[in-house]
């Protein structure tokens, strides 16, 4: 064999090692290899509504949103500038409005965080209530409401403070946990 064969046939092997080296140390290189815990988002919508059907086909709740996204490995849902209407067991409807949203996995219990507004409308589309607060736990299929942070509930009536609540809307009854104040109007 001659000496420039031989030595191609060196570099050849050589190079061969050399990429079955790298292609190995590539394969297991821990920067390019996502650990498990990395959220990956498998889908995301923007502009979206999304109607929530009970069995007999009536609405149990309608949101609309900025954007969704939604995480493969945890099933959360995070939800940008959400707006949700559900319909009171009275009739009235009730629009819950907050900066951001989580849902923590399948079941319906949404997170509503930043400045959350809930209004009801009753008959004639005139307002019953406005409640402001700063979190809250909003269950559609349970048609129940709860915060630990402060809450402020506004009627004709007048107004009423207090740090914490629960609420099943369809007992029409709301549960002020803590420090509570209240200021009437009078009758005119």
């Amino acid at each position: 064999m001659n000496k420039g064969g031989l030595t191609f046939l060196i570099m050849a092997i050589f190079i061969a090692l050399s990429f079955t080296w790298l292609n190995t140390g590539w394969k297991t290189y821990k920067a390019f290899v996502l650990p498990q815990s990395t959220k990956k988002i498998d889908y995301y919508l923007s502009d979206f509504t999304l109607l929530n059907t009970q069995a007999d086909g009536s609405m149990r709740y309608l949101l609309k949103a900025q954007n969704l996204t939604h995480q493969q490995s945890t099933g959360h849902s995070e939800i940008f500038n959400p707006q949700i209407t559900a319909i009171d067991s009275d009739g009235g409807v009730i629009s819950l409005h907050a900066e951001s949203a989580i849902q923590m996995d399948k079941s319906a219990v949404i997170k509503l965080t930043g400045k959350v507004n809930l209004k009801k409308m009753g008959g004639e589309n005139r307002e019953t209530f406005l409640l402001k607060s700063s979190d809250l736990v909003f269950d559609p299929l349970k048609k129940e409401l709860s915060s630990t942070s402060k809450v402020i509930l506004k009627t004709g009536f007048g107004e009423l403070e207090g740090i914490g609540f629960n609420s099943k809307l369809n007992e029409q009854a709301l549960r002020i946990h803590s420090n509570v104040h209240i200021e009437f109007k009078p009758a005119q």
